[in-house]
């Protein structure tokens, strides 16, 4: 027996296994970007109501890092004068009886956070989050908000009419990660065929609020990560539920809240 000869049909025989291998790997890729390419058209298929999706605006976004700022150690605010939690990453104030407290409507605590609370002006209100006695207020980056964390929060509680106390986290020094590039963000009505097509949602459900924004993936202390995300307000088949999707990835794990 030729020995070279029989080690040199083995060698070719593993190649041209690998190379099918490789070109079965490469349909597949290309089969699974043509059906994500087509997923919005699957939606046709159903009663999903989409009027509330925004459409879609080709942007790149990257991961964030943030430091929680620690409110006994900050120069702009008095320690004495606040109640802190959390090693003092939440200042919580409450209001006293007989102190002139703002309504619990979203105008009076916009004029409250503005005038009264630390960097008040980078919160904005979220009116999908909010509830009777509960308003949140994210604080945002650039453009987009901070998805209700207690370390990038503003929230008031009340009774009645007026507000009894609030609570307040904030993130400083917030950059892009040095470790990653920013990455095209997914069209939200591909996100939703994905929840669909994986049976995350019926084929009747009701997307109420679709925004974009970022959800805190790694709280060490006080270093924070931050990741873009999806977050829609979902009501399917009698539940409500909140369900965050990562805006840059297919692989990451999403987040479900009802």
């Amino acid at each position: 027996m030729d020995w070279k000869l029989t080690k040199s049909l083995y060698i070719l025989v593993f190649l041209l296994i690998n190379i099918g291998l490789i070109m079965m790997y490469y349909n597949k890729q290309q089969e699974d970007i043509h059906k994500i390419e087509n997923r919005p058209n699957i939606l046709e298929e159903t009663n999903i109501d989409l009027s509330q999706v925004p459409e879609h605006e080709p942007r790149k976004l990257n991961i964030l890092s943030a430091v929680r700022a620690t409110f006994t150690d900050s120069e702009e605010i008095e320690a004495e004068t606040v109640e802190t939690t959390n090693e003092g990453y939440v200042l919580k104030n409450s209001f006293e009886a007989g102190e002139n407290a703002p309504d619990m409507t979203p105008d009076e605590l916009k004029n409250h956070k503005a005038e009264e609370v630390y960097r008040g002006s980078e919160y904005e209100y979220d009116d999908v989050m909010s509830d009777e006695g509960y308003m949140l207020f994210n604080q945002y980056y650039e453009d987009l908000p901070v998805f209700n964390s207690e370390a990038a929060r503003l929230l008031y509680r009340g009774e009645g009419k007026q507000a009894m106390e609030y609570e307040q986290g904030y993130l400083k020094n917030i950059s892009e990660n040095e470790y990653t590039s920013p990455v095209a963000v997914r069209d939200p009505e591909k996100v939703v065929a994905s929840l669909y097509t994986d049976e995350r949602i019926s084929g009747e459900a009701d997307i109420e609020d679709a925004r974009l924004g970022y959800y805190i993936i790694l709280n060490d202390g006080d270093q924070v990560l931050l990741r873009p995300k999806w977050r829609f307000s979902i009501s399917d088949q009698g539940v409500d539920k909140t369900v965050y999707v990562d805006a840059i990835s297919e692989t990451e794990d999403i987040i479900e809240r009802e």
